[in-house]
């Protein structure tokens, strides 16, 4: 057997039995030795290695994993991928009743039934979908060797669960993170939490993720760079600001390797 993408659906302990998808992406030479690896968590596993239908870019993460592979010395990534209705209703620790009247409006969800799963999502992670992976793949379990990563809603909903369970990451990377969404309760979340000294965090933005109103994008990573500044040594915070680079897979995929380096650098 060489499948290095293995696709296995679980179905959630929370969430009323909600069912997911996951994909587990192997490095190149998990049948060739018995060694461990580290793990990488990600959102929207869907688009990890196929196309995206919005922006037609996937992650390419099996070209980038290879390709970065003396550093890392081997890399699992498993994908999960993201609900089709309530994705950030998933992603989302508070949003304010405007971002709850556009997922009823964009994306079919009864107003009774929005409200932010994010904690929900969490416990999912950590205690269904880790010691499943940790059973049935040659991992190194502890924090130094667990990270978790995502994009727009996905980048803070990675930084939401790295924070809130130091104890299970040790590095954060957090893509074009969606604070609009979620604004007031985020930062508040952050500025409250006590950030632990073996945390990393990566955090991007691109200067034109949207349109006219990208300056206010990256307004708001400024914002959440002063919070944490003020929480972490600087040397543990990666900030990149991508000149030109616009809110879709092609430029997180481009920005995945500034990731892998900060993950991997010796301190």
């Amino acid at each position: 057997m060489d499948e290095r993408v293995i696709i296995t659906e679980l179905k959630m302990d929370v969430l009323d039995g909600r069912k997911k998808i996951i994909r587990v992406l192997l490095p190149n030479d998990y049948y060739d030795t018995k060694k461990t690896y580290p793990v990488l968590y990600m959102h929207d596993g869907q688009n990890l290695i196929d196309k995206s239908p919005y922006s037609n870019y996937s992650w390419d993460v099996l070209k980038t994993a290879d390709e970065y592979h003396e550093l890392t010395k081997g890399l699992i990534i498993v994908g999960v991928d993201s609900h089709v209705t309530k994705r950030i209703m998933e992603y989302s620790p508070s949003f304010s009743y405007r971002v709850k009247k556009y997922i009823h409006k964009s994306a079919g969800v009864l107003l009774e039934e929005i409200r932010p799963e994010a904690d929900f999502y969490g416990e999912f992670i950590v205690n269904q979908l880790k010691p499943y992976i940790d059973s049935n793949y040659r991992v190194k379990p502890n924090k130094e060797f667990t990270f978790i990563a995502g994009s727009s809603c996905g980048g803070i909903i990675s930084a939401y669960l790295g924070l809130k369970y130091q104890n299970v990451f040790s590095v954060i990377g957090a893509f074009s993170p969606a604070y609009g969404l979620v604004k007031k309760g985020f930062f508040n979340f952050v500025r409250k939490t006590e950030i632990q000294d073996h945390i990393k965090m990566y955090h991007d933005m691109g200067t034109k993720e949207n349109g006219y109103f990208s300056f206010l994008m990256t307004g708001q990573q400024n914002k959440f760079h002063k919070i944490i500044l003020k929480k972490m040594n600087e040397e543990k915070i990666c900030k990149v600001v991508d000149i030109g680079a616009l809110h879709n897979e092609y430029y997180w995929s481009i920005r995945l390797k500034d990731f892998l380096e900060f993950c991997f650098k010796k301190a």
